[in-house]
């Protein structure tokens, strides 16, 4: 959560990756009558909004200040969204790359049926002033949320590229960069060989 995986999946989609976003999937998954309402069964009205959608801030203050909930919205939500996330990977594309923005791929296992990896990684103190900034939380919450936010590790990937992300956001492409020019001979390797 706010590492800036979305701003190096930006950068790689200027260069001609297909993007699969996991964020517009979960959006979509929460949007679906029936998950909307488990969620409301499972956490009751104050998760609603008027309208009957999702309020997400309100879930996030209910699972990220606590683990067991955490696990009760991710047993209603991930197998949903993974089989989503999965579909979309499936899409014909040919020969392009196909980059998955998400920060769930350990809990889904997918690394090992991926080409690769590219984990964004930035130190706390930047995250909590990024989450501040885009998103208006306060500080309290914002910590909350990245302490709340348990991933699993990421395992089996064939590949795996770190992207250090606690400079400025020139550096970021830069690395993003470099980054897509090894896909990109990997890319040209497969295809000659």
């Amino acid at each position: 959560m706010a590492s800036g995986k979305t701003e190096v999946a930006r950068r790689f989609e200027e260069r001609g990756a297909r993007i699969v976003d996991g964020d517009a999937l979960g959006w979509e998954v929460l949007a679906d009558p029936e998950v909307r309402g488990r969620i409301g069964g499972a956490f009751g009205p104050r998760v609603l909004a008027a309208d009957g959608s999702v309020d997400r801030r309100a879930l996030g203050r209910i699972v990220f200040g606590d683990a067991s909930e955490m696990d009760r919205l991710n047993a209603l939500v991930q197998p949903i969204l993974e089989r989503r996330v999965r579909k979309a990977l499936e899409a014909p594309g040919g020969e392009e790359v196909v980059v998955l923005d998400a920060a769930l791929l350990g809990a889904w296992n997918l690394a090992a049926e991926l080409d690769g990896v590219v984990l964004v990684e930035a130190p706390e103190e930047t995250r909590v002033a990024r989450l501040q900034a885009a998103r208006g939380f306060p500080e309290a919450e914002a910590r909350l949320r990245i302490e709340g936010q348990r991933l699993a590790p990421v395992r089996g990937a064939r590949r795996t590229w770190r992207v250090d992300n606690h400079g400025s956001r020139a550096a970021l492409l830069r690395r993003a960069d470099e980054v897509w020019g090894e896909i990109e001979q990997l890319r040209s390797g497969a295809r000659s060989g």
